[in-house]
C-alpha cells in the first residue's frame, strides 16, 4: 500500500522507482561494482529503496540504520557492527569466524565479545577472516549504512576504504540525505579523502514531478477504495511539492477518514515541527546562528539571488563579507536545508519553507 508510512520493503509497494530500483538491484549484482550510492533530500523514499533492493537480493546483507546505533564513538560502533553482522550470518559461520582470530580462545557472551571488538587490531582480524570465509564460500556480503554521513565523525570513510582495498567480497551500499556532506564522505574533489578515486555507482532520487504526484494521489486512493478529486490533488501538489514523504502522510491520514482540508493542515503543522527540530539541530552547533537564520527568512522572502541576498543584510546593518555568505550557503546546501537553481537559491522543502516564514 502506498500510504504506509512504514518505509517499503516490496516493489509493489514502492511508488515511481522502477527505473531507480533496477539500475540500484543491477549494480548490486555486478561483482565489479563494490560500492554503490543512493542520495537524495529528505522524505523522498531512499530507505525505502534501499529495503527493497536488499529485500529482493539473492545475496546476504546487514542494513544498519545509523541514527540507531552508537554512531558517536568508533570503540563502540565497531562491536555493535559485528553484532548486527553476527546475527545475519550462519551460527556455524560465526564460529569458524572467531575460532580464527581468537588465539587462545575468548568467551562467546556478548560482554567478552564487545570488549574484544572494542580493540582496533581485532577489528581487522575479523573482517579479514570473514572475508577469508566469505572466499571459501564463493559469497558476498552486502553491507548496507542508511545515513552514512553521520559517521564521518568517526573515520568511517577510513574503514570503508580500507575495506575496499582489501576485503573483495565485502560490498557496500550507502545513503545519505545530505547530499554535499555525502559528497564529502566520498571524497568528491578532495585528494587527501580516504575514499578519493574509488569507483562507485550512484542512484539520485528527486523529489515526484506534478504528473508523478497526481498518479500517486490516484493510485494510492484507488488501493484504499476512496476517491480523490481533482481540486483537492492540485492543492495537495501546490503544498506539498511532490515530497513523496509528505504526501504519504496525506494519505495515510485520508485513509483515518479525516477530510482532505484538515490532512493537508496537520501534515504541514506536525511536518514544521520536524524541521524545524532538524534545523536546530543544525543551527545549535554554528557559531553564526543568528546570520544563517537571517538568510534562510531572505531566501523564504524571494531574496534569494546573490546581489539581493547582500543588499538584504546591508539593508539590516548587519555585515557579512562574501566569503562568510559562501560558507552559509553551501552549508545550508551540503546539509539538505538549500538548493542551487540557475543563479537562484531555494529552500527545498515546502514545509519548511512555511516554518521560516512564520
Amino acid at each position: 500500500m502506498y500510504f504506509d508510512l512504514k518505509p517499503k520493503s516490496e516493489r509493489e509497494n514502492l511508488f515511481g522507482g522502477e527505473y531507480a530500483l533496477n539500475n540500484l538491484s543491477e549494480y548490486l549484482q555486478d561483482d565489479s561494482t563494490r560500492l554503490i550510492i543512493i542520495k537524495g533530500l529528505r522524505r523522498t523514499g531512499k530507505t525505502s529503496l534501499l529495503n527493497v533492493a536488499l529485500n529482493e537480493l539473492k545475496a546476504d546483507s546487514v542494513k544498519i540504520d545509523v541514527r540507531e546505533s552508537p554512531y558517536f564513538e568508533r570503540k563502540e560502533f565497531f562491536p555493535y557492527l559485528v553484532e548486527q553482522i553476527k546475527q545475519k550470518i550462519e551460527p556455524s559461520f560465526w564460529e569458524k569466524i572467531i575460532s580464527k582470530i581468537s588465539g587462545v580462545g575468548i568467551s562467546y557472551k556478548d560482554l567478552a565479545l564487545d570488549f574484544f571488538f572494542s580493540k582496533e587490531e581485532n577489528i581487522h582480524l575479523f573482517f579479514q577472516n570473514l572475508n577469508q570465509q566469505l572466499k571459501n564460500k564463493n559469497k558476498i556480503l552486502v553491507l548496507a549504512f542508511d545515513e552514512i554521513q553521520l559517521l564521518k565523525a568517526i573515520k568511517f570513510d577510513y574503514f570503508i576504504a580500507s575495506a575496499f582495498d582489501n576485503y573483495s567480497q565485502l560490498k557496500f551500499l550507502l545513503t545519505g540525505s545530505e547530499i554535499g556532506v555525502l559528497d564529502k564522505f566520498m571524497g568528491k574533489r578532495d585528494y587527501d579523502s580516504p575514499l578519493y578515486g574509488r569507483a562507485y555507482m550512484e542512484v539520485e532520487l528527486n523529489r515526484l514531478k506534478e504528473e508523478e504526484t497526481k498518479r500517486f494521489l490516484e493510485e494510492g486512493f484507488r488501493q484504499i477504495g476512496k476517491n480523490i478529486s481533482f481540486e483537492e490533488i492540485k492543492e495537495v501538489i501546490s503544498q506539498l511539492d511532490g515530497i513523496i514523504g509528505w504526501t504519504t502522510y496525506y494519505g495515510w491520514l485520508r485513509i483515518k477518514s479525516i477530510s482532505h482540508e484538515k490532512s493537508l493542515e496537520r501534515v504541514k503543522e506536525e511536518g514544521k515541527v520536524l524541521v524545524k527540530r532538524e534545523l536546530d539541530l543544525f543551527l545549535n552547533t554554528r557559531q553564526a546562528k543568528s546570520k544563517y537564520i537571517k538568510l534562510l527568512k531572505f531566501l523564504a522572502k524571494g531574496e534569494n539571488e546573490w546581489e539581493l541576498i547582500k543588499y538584504a543584510f546591508l539593508k539590516e546593518k548587519i555585515k557579512v563579507a562574501d566569503s562568510q555568505l559562501g560558507l552559509y550557503l553551501k552549508e545550508l546546501s551540503d546539509y539538505g536545508f538549500i538548493e542551487k537553481q540557475t543563479e537562484r537559491y531555494l529552500i527545498s522543502d515546502p514545509i519548511m519553507l512555511k516554518a521560516i516564514k512564520e
